[in-house]
This record gives structure tokens, C-alpha cells and sequence, in this order.
């Protein structure tokens, strides 16, 4: 298992340029303002700061795409040097809003079907998984390729990068390498493919489960270089751990832009203790123990009360829950908030907390959340699938993670907090615009 430290130089033993842009580099994503979501984030900050290191980004995007979530308000963080190329996308989750079928409005993520269906739903999710492959934005992956390959003819770059999910777009950067074999291709995963979690949901036949597995090694084999945002991802994508200097592997982590905002003022000394969860809440991030440990605190008059403030999705089977638990000053949820609005919402309270999947997924992969939460300085709670690269991270922070059903784990979190353990590292390395000489220097080191 490589340390978890953001990697200081993956790509090249030269510093990459910092003056303007001398090359291109075609992104393939999905993703893209006005759409919101975590999942805009990685690519959104990359173009931002690669033009500062000898990259000038040219992002190809769907044109009429079925966003499930809007924050028109991050296209003023898209420079005006970045040029958009667009491809009209076809998804079949506009058929099910044409027919009014209930529609999930945040990804399933191994939800264990907590949150129930309509009879439709078990229909629908089997045809999302079984024949839509590798998902519901297939129908992007020909025209996109076809399109591209006149483009690129006439507008040539210098390197390709995709990134998913959704991994169709890995699928167009296939066709491209394939055309365009010179071109250097980093295949950019921010989650896993074949064997994450959300498939589950999904009732996938085995057939479909080897389509997923050798269309995800077709692009493994041929891309230059597989990036992965968590260490142990590489695991089930090369059918091994990362190793130092991986000729083919390497992990460049999520990060925090320091444009915005997260570098916050001390909570109020007044009033309850706020601890807030940003982020979807869903039945593998269930956390009773930390639900539970919240009640016993506040159940003690001496101790200053807890108030949680849930801000993202929330799961109405959790709901319940936490309806059953804690009394209804103890908790609040308060639904989503644009990216921008983010800073504020943190800045009242006094410790933030992480809960991710608790299953093999969440073993793997490492929310973006986390490296916000480090750059506001407050102090961290954690609980979820132990043995995993977000505790390995939390714990070089100087922090802890517990089980989801660990109520002294939590109630010991919380005292922590509570005294103010804050993490001692500094949190510059996951700048974003620090990952983006990452970047620039792997992409350098593949045009060489």
C-alpha cells in the first residue's frame, strides 16, 4: 500500500512550464456546469489551473444533457481561455421523466433499496444495468467519436484525458486512441467501474457483469496511463496495488480550490455544538452508532448540547431513523446547497463529519468532501468500512474512523472534538492548484 500523501511529482523528474499554455489537452467529461454535484468538481478545478503549467484545456461536453442536479453558478469558475466543444447526448432518463416514471434524483450507492420503489423501479434499474452498458450515456459513446475524429484531424491535440463516472466517456477515449494512437491517453477514474457499488442495485445477470469487466480492461490495457483518486482503486483495475514509480498506475487525489472560501473564521462559542454532514446520506452510510452516541451526549445535562445539520440528500428510511433516535432539536436537515454557499454553511460549525459507504467501495475510494473539510480546520469525525484508504488517510491527518454501529467510537470522536483536535499537517499539498503541476507533469512526461 503506497503512503497516503499527495504524490509531489508522478509524471516527470523536470518542473512543468508556468508560464502560459503551449499545449493541448482534450477532456472527455460527462460532467460539466451548469451541472452540480461532487462529480463536476475533479475536471472543473483541472481546467481552471492547467493553463498555469503548459496545458490549454479543450473540454468536450454532452449539449442537452439530463443533469440530475443544476448549479448554473459554477460557470463562472470555467476561464474564458478553456475552449468547449459540445456533442448533442441522448439519455434515456429524459424518456423516464416524458413518462413520469420516478426518477432517482442522486445516485443509487449501494443504497440497499433502503429508501423503496414504486413497482417500475425494480424494472427500470434491471434495464439501466443490464442493458444499458456501461451506462445510461451509451448512446454519446459512436456519435461522439465520429464527431471528434473530424475534429481532431483539423484541431489536433496533444494529449486525452477521460474521466468517469459515467465511463462511457472512457469508451469515446477508446475510438479516439484508436484512431489517434499517438496521442497520449490518461484514462482519469474518479470512481471504480466493474465492481462498484451501486451496481448492486441494479441485478445485474453475470453476462452483463463480464461486459462491464472486459470493456473496463479494453481501456485499462490501452490507455497510457490509469489515474485513481483512492490508492487502493488501482487494485481491482490493474489486478494489483499501485507500486512506487507504477509504470502504469498513479494516484492523484481530490483536492480543495483555495478560491473558495474554506479557510473559516472559529464556530460561535455560543449556543449547541453544531456538527454538520455535507453530502447524500443514503442506507450504506447509515451510521446508528453516531446517531446514538449524539442522543447519549445530549442525554447528559452537564455536557453542551450536539445539534446536527445535515446538508445533501437525505434517504427517507434514515429519516425515520433519525426521527426515532434523536429529538428534533438534536438534528435538522436543510437539503442542498450551490457549491459557493458551501464555505458559509460550514462556517457554523464546530466539527464536520464523514461518513462514507460502509462496504468494499467505500474501502476504495475516498469522498472529495474530505479534502474541504481539512482545508476549513475544524475537527473531523469519521465512521464507515475500516481497513480502508480513508482511514489511512484520516489517521496521517491526525484523526480517527470508527464502525457505523461504534457508539463509544463515535461518542470518543465527539469528546475529541469537542476538546479541539484539529490536524497538525498542513493542507496546501491537495490544493487544487498544487495537484494540477501533478497534472501537467504526467502529461508532460507522455508527450515526451
Amino acid at each position: 500500500m503506497p503512503s497516503l500523501v499527495a504524490p509531489s511529482n508522478p509524471g516527470s523528474s523536470k518542473p512543468a512550464p508556468s508560464s502560459s499554455a503551449s499545449k493541448r489537452v482534450l477532456i472527455l467529461t460527462y460532467y460539466w456546469p451548469p451541472s452540480g454535484g461532487a462529480g463536476v468538481q475533479r475536471w472543473l478545478k483541472f481546467a481552471k489551473y492547467l493553463p498555469q503549467h503548459g496545458w490549454q484545456p479543450v473540454v468536450f461536453v454532452p449539449e442537452g444533457a439530463n443533469y440530475p442536479a443544476l448549479d448554473p453558478k459554477l460557470e463562472s469558475d470555467v476561464p474564458p481561455s478553456v475552449e468547449i466543444w459540445k456533442g448533442s447526448i441522448v439519455e434515456p432518463a429524459s424518456w423516464l421523466d416524458a413518462l413520469k416514471l420516478v426518477r432517482q434524483q442522486n445516485r443509487f450507492g449501494s443504497s440497499s433499496k433502503s429508501s423503496g420503489s414504486k413497482k417500475s423501479g425494480g424494472l427500470v434499474q434491471w434495464i439501466r444495468g443490464n442493458v444499458f452498458i456501461p451506462d445510461a450515456r451509451m448512446f454519446w459513446i459512436r456519435p461522439s467519436v465520429r464527431r471528434l475524429k473530424k475534429r481532431l484531424k483539423e484541431h489536433p491535440v496533444d494529449a486525452i484525458v477521460s474521466t468517469g463516472p459515467p465511463h462511457s466517456t472512457h469508451l469515446i477515449a477508446l475510438g479516439l486512441k484508436k484512431a489517434f494512437p499517438h496521442v497520449p491517453w490518461v484514462a482519469d477514474f474518479r470512481d471504480p467501474w466493474s465492481d462498484m457499488d451501486y451496481l448492486e442495485d441494479f441485478n445485474l445477470t453475470a453476462r452483463s457483469r463480464a461486459r462491464h469487466k472486459a470493456l473496463e480492461q479494453e481501456v485499462v490495457s490501452v490507455a497510457d496511463r490509469v489515474v485513481v483518486t483512492a490508492p487502493s482503486a488501482a487494485t481491482s483495475l490493474l489486478g494489483r496495488p499501485l507500486e512506487p514509480n507504477d509504470p502504469k498506475g498513479v494516484w492523484i487525489p481530490n483536492g480543495f480550490d483555495v478560491d473558495d472560501g474554506f479557510d473559516l473564521a472559529p464556530a460561535s462559542a455560543e449556543g449547541p455544538l453544531v456538527i454538520g454532514f455535507f453530502g447524500s446520506l443514503y442506507g450504506s452510510r447509515n451510521a446508528p452508532g453516531f446517531w446514538r452516541a449524539i442522543r447519549n451526549h445530549n442525554a447528559d445535562p452537564t455536557k453542551r448540547r450536539i445539534q446536527l445539520v445535515l446538508y445533501g440528500a437525505l434517504d427517507p428510511s434514515i429519516r425515520s431513523e433519525l426521527d426515532g433516535i434523536l429529538t428534533p432539536e438534536s438534528w435538522e436537515f436543510r437539503g442542498s446547497v450551490a457549491h459557493e454557499q458551501v464555505p458559509q454553511a460550514m462556517s457554523e460549525c464546530h466539527a464536520l463529519v464523514i461518513l462514507q459507504n460502509n462496504n468494499d467501495t467505500g474501502r476504495r475510494t475516498i469522498p472529495g468532501k474530505a479534502f474541504e473539510y481539512l482545508a476549513t480546520g475544524r475537527p473531523l469525525i469519521a465512521g464507515g468500512a475500516l481497513d480502508s484508504d480513508l482511514e489511512r488517510l484520516l489517521q496521517s491527518w491526525g484523526f480517527d474512523m470508527c464502525g457505523m454501529e461504534d457508539d463509544a467510537g463515535f461518542a470518543d470522536q465527539i469528546e475529541r472534538a469537542i476538546a479541539g483536535r484539529v490536524s497538525s499537517i498542513s493542507p496546501e499539498r491537495f490544493q487544487r492548484d498544487a495537484l494540477a503541476v501533478d497534472y501537467s507533469e504526467l502529461l508532460h512526461k507522455l508527450g515526451a
